[in-house]
């Protein structure tokens, strides 16, 4: 699937430094390849990292690097401000879009299990299995850390700047959870976090995203601390769904559904 060039702004940056998973990468370098603006852009933000890296490496005085590096701050504040604020017009008006077209899913359904259609899916189902297969294949192919820490303010700090959302790792009262590190992903071609713990010693993957992105269905879910929490499984791994002020949380791991669901009640989202 292509992107835009506003996805394709977003992205320049971690791909000029590595940090997209192939996937992502693929995708911004066709676009790059085709769109002669986000071309130059790219091209420009290159020559920036070179210059700063030469800033670094040379004779500056500690004053000019204050004064750099307090001018990359308040550029970092200004768009994060920006980001937000983008990010809270674009969860509004994808949650009309969305209800509109889970509905059509819905009823479609719906007509399907009316006339005794076989395997026909649930509505929930239905409308939870674009993300569920997702996040499994993802949390399946076990892919390198771009950052290894266990401490969440600096996992957390490392996210900055990439994604238009704050990523905040959760953390597991009571439990044997150990954050690993994380790295950047994509939930159903949106950029995403994808941070990874040791439960026991079993690996777990929580993927943090828009919450614009989780499917919203009519179907009963398990209440966990005030949130619903909707418990499934694709590809051999159990998945669990919940969200919290906008944004979604995916847990993946192959702990049998009834444990996955006591560690998202000991799980902290802040």
């Amino acid at each position: 699937m292509t992107i835009g060039c506003e996805q394709a702004a977003r992205w320049t940056d971690p791909w000029l430094d590595g940090e997209l998973d192939p996937s992502a990468a693929m995708r911004i370098e066709e676009h790059i390849a085709e769109c002669p603006a986000c071309r130059a852009e790219a091209d420009m933000v290159r020559s920036l990292k070179r210059s700063l890296a030469g800033l670094r490496e040379g004779p500056a005085s500690p004053a000019l690097r204050r004064k750099v590096l307090a001018a990359l701050d308040a550029h970092d504040d200004a768009q994060d401000v920006e980001r937000a604020a983008v990010a809270r017009r674009r969860h509004g008006r994808n949650f009309a879009l969305a209800g509109a077209a889970l509905a059509s899913v819905v009823l479609a359904q719906g007509l399907k299990l009316r006339a005794g259609a076989p395997g026909a899916a649930s509505p929930a189902m239905a409308g939870m299995l674009p993300v569920v297969e997702d996040v499994a294949e993802r949390h399946a192919r076990e892919l390198p850390l771009e950052v290894s820490n266990s401490d969440p303010a600096a996992v957390s700090q490392w996210f900055r700047g990439k994604l238009d959302i704050p990523v905040r790792p959760m953390l597991f009262r009571g439990r044997e959870a150990r954050l690993l590190g994380a790295r950047l992903s994509d939930v159903q071609n949106q950029m995403a976090a994808a941070l990874s713990y040791d439960v026991d010693g079993r690996r777990m993957t929580v993927f943090v995203f828009d919450g614009a992105r989780m499917p919203r269905t009519g179907a009963s879910a398990v209440m966990v601390q005030g949130r619903p929490v909707y418990t499934t499984s694709a590809h051999g791994y159990t998945v669990a769904l919940t969200e919290q002020q906008g944004i979604g949380y995916a847990i993946a791991s192959d702990l049998p559904p009834q444990e996955c669901a006591r560690i998202v009640s000991h799980a902290e989202m802040r």
